[in-house]
């Protein structure tokens, strides 16, 4: 056999300086991070010196990363994209600040960057429910929804998504191939045709497709959210093969959900209702072994670290990292690894 696989699990770090949290990361085997766009300033009267995804800022913020132990591999934030995705008068300052990060990017050597295009961003109706043992886990009831106007900035439909999405790449895509850096975009979550007015596009693996197929190069792909795309099928195992054999899995975020598109929980990672140990077995027989980082995970008891934005506690992101770790040895070792 080939060398022997070891999974590469990019954690998110949502904090802004190290924290022991960290430090556990680093006793439990994660070597490689997932970071957002810094968000502290020198100056304590938040007087800008530099925008987030600015050379200086996105620097000082990799070594400190670097000098926690941590790869920097993933940026999964960016810049105001609203006017962009709406196709607003202003779009073209945020185009600029996007190119810039993704320039930054390149001369920091940061190769992915995961972004979506979703106009009114990731949604959850409910964030305390009583998951396992009293667990909070967060859900979405687009019934919760069903009386509320259009959010702020308006309507929009598909075609103008569609639209606004081919611009973009058309923009985009020439400065990663310059900056060697890889677009990976996320799936609506939820994975719904419109909510309050506000359509959504990528929420079918039909969606994707038609993305891979517009624009082949090889630095557009997807962030492969597990509980997402498998609200979008009925055979997970081989979408995961797909779009692997296409080469456009750049990034996981391995997670499960209980439900249908319209009304779901989140869950413990092993209260999965996928395949996850064939699901595995695709990704290492085509030798992809990361970045994955989990996500929305429940927020446990005694978890004081329970954070503004439901799914990023402590306890419950150790818990399942330690599942997917096991998750990867015992499909690997299915393969004749180890042996």
């Amino acid at each position: 056999m080939d060398k022997v696989p070891k999974i590469r699990i990019a954690e998110i770090l949502v904090e802004s300086s190290p924290t022991p949290f960290w430090g556990i990361l680093k006793q439990i085997g994660v070597d490689e991070a997932t970071g957002i766009l810094p968000r502290w300033y020198p100056d304590w009267r938040q007087w800008r010196v530099d925008n987030p995804w600015d050379y200086a800022s996105l620097s000082n913020y990799k070594r400190m990363i670097e000098e926690s132990g941590f790869k920097l591999t993933v940026i999964e934030d960016n810049p105001p994209m609203d006017k962009i995705i709406y196709g607003l008068p202003g779009k073209e300052e945020q185009l600029e600040n996007v190119a810039k990060l993704i320039e930054n990017m390149g001369k920091l050597r940061i190769p992915i960057w995961c972004y979506n295009w979703i106009p009114d961003g990731w949604l959850r109706t409910k964030t305390a429910l009583a998951g396992r043992g009293g667990a909070l886990v967060s859900g979405f009831d687009e019934d919760d929804l069903k009386d509320a106007p259009p959010p702020k900035l308006g309507k929009i439909d598909k075609a103008t998504l569609w639209k606004n999405l081919r611009e973009f790449l058309n923009f985009i895509l020439p400065i990663a191939e310059d900056s060697d850096v890889k677009l990976a975009i996320h799936p609506d979550d939820p994975p719904l045709d419109e909510i309050r007015g506000v359509a959504r596009i990528m929420n079918s693996v039909e969606a994707f497709d038609k993305l891979i197929e517009e624009f082949p190069s090889e630095y557009n792909g997807i962030t492969f959210d597990h509980s997402i795309f498998s609200l979008m099928t009925d055979d997970l195992i081989s979408v995961v093969r797909h779009f692997l054999e296409k080469g456009r899995i750049f990034f996981v975020h391995f997670r499960e959900v209980k439900g249908n598109k319209g009304k779901f929980e989140e869950v413990f990672i092993d209260e999965g209702v996928t395949r996850q140990f064939e699901e595995m077995r695709e990704y290492i027989k085509h030798g992809f072994y990361g970045p994955f980082r989990v996500d929305h995970t429940p927020t446990l008891l005694g978890d004081t670290m329970q954070l503004s934005v439901p799914g990023y506690s402590i306890l419950g992101r150790i818990h399942a990292i330690g599942y997917l770790q096991g998750l990867f040895r015992a499909a690997a070792e299915s393969l004749g690894y180890y042996q």
